[in-house]
Formats: C-alpha cells, structure tokens, sequence
C-alpha cells in the first residue's frame, strides 16, 4: 500500500518483515515450541509406558495358561536335561523358559531344550547365547539398550518376583539360606532340584505355587516388575544401572522376611559404599538370576541406593544370603508391575515401604492393596 511522506510525495512501503518483526515472530515459535516439547515428550513416553504395561499384561497372560495347564505357576530355576552333570549350578535356565510357548515363541523354545542337553551351556550353539535373545515383549521402550557388545546379552526388562523376603542365594530347596519354596514368600522361587553334577537328579525343576498357596489374593501380590540393563562395564559405580556385590553386611533373621526401614538404609549404604560392582544386570532373561529375570520386594520401587548384596552381581547374591533387586524403571514416578492375577498397575515410587512388601507377599495375612 503507498504511502504519503509529510512533503506529499508518494513513497511505496517496503515490502517483508523489519529486523524487529523478524525477531519478535522468532521469539514466538520459541516459545510455541517451548511450550510444545514437554506436551511432545510426555505423548511419547506415555505410548512407551503402555508398550511396557502391554508386555507385563502378556507375560502375565502366559503365566495363567501355564498354570491353567499344570495346576501350578512356574518356578524359576531349570537344570539341564536329566543325565547331563557338566554344568555348573549356576547354569540354569529361568522359569520363562516355560512360559516362551504361552507367548508365541515355540521355535525358541525348541531350541532351548536342546541347548539343554549339551554338556555345556556356552558357545556358539549354547544355552546362554538363547537366554539373551532380542525379544520385543522383554524390552521396555523406555530404557536404554544394554550396554554390553557381547552376543549373548540381550536386553532383559522384567523380572519376577520371589517376595519380600532378602534370601537369595542359589540353593537346594532344603537350605535355610536359599530362594526356595520355603524361603520365598512371593509369586515364585528359584530352589534347585539338586545339584547339577548329581547324577541321580531325575527331574529339571520343581513345581511353581499353586493358586490356593495365594492365601492373600492373587490380585494382592505382586507377579512381576521391571528391571534396568547394565552398562556392560564392571568398572563403572553408575547406579541405578549397574549393582553393588560382595557387600560385608547382612540381615538380621528375623527381619529376612519383612526388612525394617531402619536396617534397609544400612545395608543400603554399605551397597553405595561397595568398591566392587557389575554391570550384567537386565541381559539373560533366560538366566534364573535376579537382576535379569527375578525382582524381589524387600526395598522399595527405584530404591534410592544401588541394587545388590552379599554375593556376586550377575549371579546375583549366588555366593551370599542377602540380597536386594527392587523394581526400577525410567518411566517418571514409579514402575509398572503385574499383579498375580493378571491385572496390571503403576506403583508409586512413594509407597510405603512395608505396603509394599506386603504386596510382595502372597501368604503373609496383611492383606495389602495398590493405593
């Protein structure tokens, strides 16, 4: 449009923005966009948190056709096939071995079984380099890839749950130390049949809990959780990724079942004060060890002091009787968790610490609910 000038002479207006104009439009889609991201940010991580619930929702699906099969929910410990005595007793499968077929993963399944009759578990063609096999429904979107370059490791998210009890050392079902079906007060547990060189062994694993041992209520205890991958570098104190082990402390027996508060935090300091950690964590979910296929309920949902125990990290308190792997998760808040009947939720990093060991136990009488 032209204009006059004050002496009466046509002038035409430039056409385009000033440099004013220019910056004012720039300071608006800065703060457009600023305003924008977190609502973008918060879109996604809710599409990967219902990625997550969807995976828990189906393991936990598996788990009832299992037992609506055998009477019986998994436990979590599988030796080799009957007559091979090679392997170590740390060399076991975990209780998703018998869940693979309730989740469409026959073949591999398959092809553990006959991993199970070799005279090792490693190698190219062994049970370990199945029992980290990249599997959708056990990566949660919304944590990072496992650290490690090993072929074997693959990422583990999620874990089952052996209850609010500390034991977890790797045991027979007879040792007062191990968690076995006597020890473990929660969904599951890893007790051995034998040991693994014992020829005279004439099973692979031991039955899971039955319904009626769900004195609780099923939808009252915990069946499974989440779980972080490690770094893959053992050199590196970064919780809550990698975890503490060999720590010098222990529990008192009477608070093995129910830890208080009091004696977590100081355990809980001695595991942050550890000189020695593992970054193994979240890579065999085929592999019966917590920290890559079992949780426990003894400490609370992203425990604010690192995983771990008394014993090694990877084999997790194998060589110890006391140890800690909460729930831990990178989605904000909490970490999804199925409930033993089937049902899942979002727990709260803010619950209470004895609400949820109760959740954690199936038998204990203190009948607890999800706040």
């Amino acid at each position: 449009m032209n204009q006059l000038d004050p002496l009466g002479t046509i002038k035409k207006r430039s056409e385009g923005f000033t440099l004013i104009e220019l910056l004012v439009v720039i300071a608006i889609i800065g703060v457009l966009v600023g305003l924008l991201l977190p609502a973008v940010q918060q879109a996604r991580e809710a599409a990967r948190r219902s990625s997550c619930v969807n995976n828990l929702k189906n393991q936990a699906l598996a788990a009832h056709n299992y037992a609506d099969a055998n009477t019986f929910f998994p436990s979590w410990l599988v030796h080799p096939q009957v007559g091979v005595t090679s392997w170590k007793n740390w060399h076991a499968g975990s209780g998703y071995y018998h869940l693979l077929p309730y989740m469409e993963e026959q073949g591999l399944r398959d092809r553990m079984e006959t991993a199970m009759g070799l005279s090792s578990w490693g190698g190219a063609s062994g049970y370990l380099m199945l029992a980290g096999t990249q599997l959708n429904i056990m990566k949660c979107p919304s944590d990072l890839p496992n650290g490690s370059s090993n072929a074997n490791r693959g990422d583990a998210n999620y874990g089952f749950s052996s209850g609010s009890t500390t034991r977890v050392g790797n045991g027979l079902d007879t040792a007062p130390w191990a968690c076995n079906s006597i020890n473990c007060n929660g969904f599951t547990h890893r007790g051995r049949v034998a040991d693994n060189a014992d020829a005279n062994r004439t099973k692979q694993f031991l039955d899971g809990f039955s319904f009626e041992q769900f004195t609780d209520g099923l939808s009252n205890t915990v069946m499974a959780s989440e779980i972080l991958t490690g770094t893959g570098n053992n050199s590196e104190q970064l919780y809550p990724r990698n975890a503490a082990q060999r720590v010098a402390a222990s529990v008192p027996n009477n608070q093995r079942s129910f830890i208080s508060a009091s004696q977590l935090d100081t355990f809980g300091q001695a595991l942050a004060a550890s000189g020695t950690w593992n970054a193994t964590g979240g890579s065999w979910w085929g592999w019966f060890g917590h920290g890559n296929s079992m949780i426990n309920c003894a400490a609370p949902p992203n425990w604010e002091y690192p995983s771990g125990g008394s014993g090694g990290w990877g084999m997790m308190m194998d060589n110890g009787s006391d140890g800690f792997a909460p729930p831990r998760s990178r989605h904000p808040g909490g970490v999804n968790v199925a409930m033993a009947d089937g049902s899942t939720a979002f727990v709260n990093d803010t619950i209470t610490l004895l609400t949820w060991q109760q959740l954690g136990a199936r038998n204990d009488g203190a009948v607890a609910s999800l706040p």
